[in-house]
């Protein structure tokens, strides 16, 4: 039963009695809340809360003893804890992990979550409401890949409150928080942005020391950073199913700095390697690139900047014999391919700067997506083919890399028509 502050639960007989009530006063009489919520915790520590009526406070019991019963119970004192410091703690729990990736993460949180008015609240009272005003706010800045990614820490860090039992449930989690938050892409595109005949243009065009790029991208299904880090001693001419490409580095930026790094996902636990079959399609052109430009030896720093310095044999290279710059290979070489092409509009003569039509559905990620369409297409079942790319999940690979195929309906066609046949 809640325990009324304001009057004496066994008073002396004489003492005399508030008007109002009709009860012997206490020293606390007409002051603060009346009612107070008693319970205990599961360490078993009697625990209180004040309230203005006797029904909020009894109602309040029932739902603390409840929880303690069946195990859902939390302490409403402990979301006091403001999101910002719950953010720097689970900020802390990733400075083990790749530095680049911890980089970006705390870029996100100290500039896109503490500062902001959610940041400065506490964890209890962060609702749908607040985080639906702090999408608004932070929409006005950011674009909404990158919001996304800001979300996404945000909601890792209520995540943790969950876990500590600071909040019975994660408000990211909100119908409403959910349908309006930034959205992944949808799915992959049904039509390939390039087609064959286009990567083969995009081929005539690149300058002589990087069209072999086209076929490791199509032929391979290999990321751009994945080729830029291809080694000659990568590749196993003599293995007992073909010749395979191992697949076990890439070149990335840290900051503005080029670093060798395990392929995407990787770490030392799990490095994401993988074999990837070289047929006679994409030796030729790549024994013939090699025997043209000889492989260099590049060194770069290994994960980071600061990492140790590994010394790699690279296939693909600058004039100057150093590791390719995406954002230079984008700008200088790829780009102007793709307009010479005709599949985007040149520059303006007298335009300030590389301002490029925006072009990223036919960047070089788009030879990965053809790549994953001709083996579906082939016969290539879709958990070989999420290994071959390198993707954990194979609904993934269905989702975002396979698109339609131009003639598949009588495909269609002659597989009814078979089964027709054979139950005949």
């Amino acid at each position: 039963m809640p325990y009324d502050r304001w009057h004496k639960s066994r008073p002396i007989d004489g003492e005399s009695t508030c008007k109002e009530h009709g009860k012997v006063p206490t020293r606390d009489h007409g002051t603060g809340k009346r009612w107070q919520a008693r319970w205990r915790n599961r360490e078993d520590v009697q625990q209180t809360e004040l309230f203005r009526t006797e029904v909020e406070a009894r109602r309040h019991e029932i739902k603390m003893r409840s929880g303690v019963d069946d195990g859902s119970y939390i302490n409403p004192r402990a979301g006091e804890v403001r999101v910002g410091e719950l953010a720097l703690t689970w900020l802390k729990g990733h400075e083990h992990k790749n530095p680049r990736t911890y980089r970006r993460h705390k870029e996100r949180i100290l500039l896109h979550v503490v500062p902001t008015a959610v940041g400065k609240m506490r964890v209890k009272d962060v609702n749908a409401s607040s985080l639906l005003d702090w999408l608004h706010d932070r929409r006005r800045l950011l674009e909404s890949s990158t919001l996304r990614l800001v979300f996404d820490n945000l909601r890792a860090v209520f995540d943790l409150a969950v876990d500590d039992s600071l909040i019975h449930k994660n408000p990211c989690l909100a119908k409403s928080v959910q349908d309006a938050k930034p959205k992944r892409g949808g799915g992959g595109r049904a039509n390939l942005t390039l087609a064959w005949e286009d990567t083969e243009r995009i081929r005539a065009e690149l300058p002589d020391r990087y069209k072999a790029l086209v076929d490791c991208g199509r032929g391979l299904g290999l990321r751009q950073g994945e080729i830029f880090g291809l080694s000659p001693e990568d590749i196993d001419w003599a293995h007992p199913d073909g010749a395979m490409v191992h697949v076990q580095r890439q070149v990335v930026h840290d900051g503005s700095f080029l670093v060798y790094d395990l392929p995407k996902g990787g770490d030392d636990e799990d490095p994401k390697d993988r074999w990837v079959e070289l047929t006679d399609d994409v030796a030729i052109p790549l024994r013939e690139h090699m025997e043209k430009y000889p492989p260099v030896k590049v060194t770069r720093p290994w994960g980071s900047k600061g990492g140790d310095p590994v010394t790699v044999r690279l296939i693909f290279y600058t004039r100057e014999k150093t590791a390719i710059q995406s954002n230079w290979f984008n700008s200088y070489r790829w780009k102007p391919a793709l307009a010479s092409a005709g599949l985007i509009k040149p520059l303006e003569p007298d335009a300030k700067g590389r301002r490029w039509e925006k072009s990223r559905d036919v960047m070089m990620h788009a030879l990965r997506h053809l790549y994953a369409s001709m083996m579906i297409n082939g016969g290539v079942d879709v958990y070989t083919l999420a290994d071959r790319l390198g993707h954990a999940d194979p609904a993934f690979t269905l989702r975002k890399y396979v698109h339609r195929v131009v003639g598949a309906g009588s495909k269609v066609r002659i597989a009814v028509r078979s089964a027709y046949t054979r139950a005949a």
